[in-house]
């Protein structure tokens, strides 16, 4: 078995072709690439493609197969990747900095790969601690209810379901996103506001169906004073739009993880989502996604333990249980 397999466009059956988010012209001139012209990143049963002006992935691509997932403990120390240079990624001194509040957020989550043999399935988990895939997150988007939809795209979907899924994840990343206030190497790191995700899966009836989800951490950057971010305003512009133009009407709220159609994505990210065989269910205005809080008996453990390595400084998950059953979820 090689050490990279990467993500397999024919996962979810050999009648489905379920290529890679087509780039924009404009995200094609702005790739990171490696070894000449190669520019996807492979690890095993997983994909990203990296922005080489932001030193963030564009996207990342993942299979989860829940017939043959492992529930592995959590092992893995984040780590560059070698393939590409150093300051062509965001490593240890963004996370290290002054006033940095951010979680080391997984795109790809560490469990989501962890399926196959044993020994394959631990080599994968290990494979996502890389900062290509990581991506700087607020630690009420990263710990809360964002993990809680990953968690039940995993547990409640493809692992309780024995159904293969492919996952797509990634940083909406926009020309107005705000500047982290402490410089590092003397430039000013642009942070995402927005992470979005896109669910792929295979119905009884034997087609493809595939739904979205987008967040905002904004709020939260703004009310740590993590981030500055200047207002540039068109005034001929803004007479001319209405309350309904702003995010092409995506309303966002504090926190709230929404349900939207896939055009939503494609519009925001500048990707294209070219999958003429998926149907997109969902076609409605977007729709937050609200959690109903579990009953928990009192003599069961916590539902979520978190410890911090004193080195790293990472907060590491020891067992996860979703505090929240969410609502809106079609798979």
């Amino acid at each position: 078995m090689k050490s990279h397999i990467g993500y397999n466009p024919r996962f979810l059956g050999r009648s489905f072709y379920l290529p890679l988010p087509k780039l924009s012209e404009k995200q094609k001139g702005d790739l990171i690439r490696y070894e000449g012209k190669k520019y996807i990143l492979d690890y095993i049963h997983y994909s990203v493609v990296m922005c080489k002006s932001r030193r963030l992935a564009y996207y990342t691509a993942v299979n989860i197969d829940g017939s043959c997932w492992q529930d592995n403990a959590r092992d893995g120390s984040w780590k560059e990747e070698k393939r590409i240079a150093n300051d062509e990624q965001l490593g240890n001194k963004l996370y290290r900095a002054e006033q940095s509040k951010f979680d080391k957020g997984h795109l790809v989550r560490r469990e989501d790969p962890e399926w196959g043999d044993k020994e394959l399935s631990l080599q994968a988990g290990n494979q996502t601690f890389i900062y290509t895939n990581c991506a700087p997150q607020h630690e009420k988007l990263n710990r809360d209810i964002w993990a809680d939809l990953e968690a039940n795209i995993l547990h409640a979907g493809a692992d309780s379901l024995n159904v293969k899924v492919s996952v797509f994840t990634g940083p909406v990343l926009n020309s107005t996103d705000g500047s982290f206030v402490t410089p590092i190497e003397n430039q000013f790191i642009q942070i995402p506001n927005l992470f979005w995700k896109v669910v792929v899966w295979k119905k009884g009836d034997t087609k493809l169906y595939a739904v979205g989800f987008i967040q905002s951490q904004e709020s939260f950057l703004i009310e740590d004073a993590i981030i500055r971010k200047p207002l540039t305003v068109n005034s001929k512009l803004l007479c001319k739009m209405t309350d309904d133009d702003f995010f092409e009407h995506i309303k966002f709220k504090d926190g709230n993880t929404y349900q939207v159609r896939l055009e939503e994505i494609e519009q925001l990210s500048g990707l294209k989502f070219d999958w003429k065989q998926v149907i997109r269910p969902f076609d409605q205005k977007p729709k937050a996604i609200r959690g109903i809080k579990r009953t928990i008996a009192k003599n069961t453990l916590p539902v979520k333990i978190l410890k911090q390595d004193p080195k790293t400084k990472d907060v590491c998950i020891l067992r996860w249980n979703p505090v929240y059953e969410l609502e809106g979820l079609v798979i």
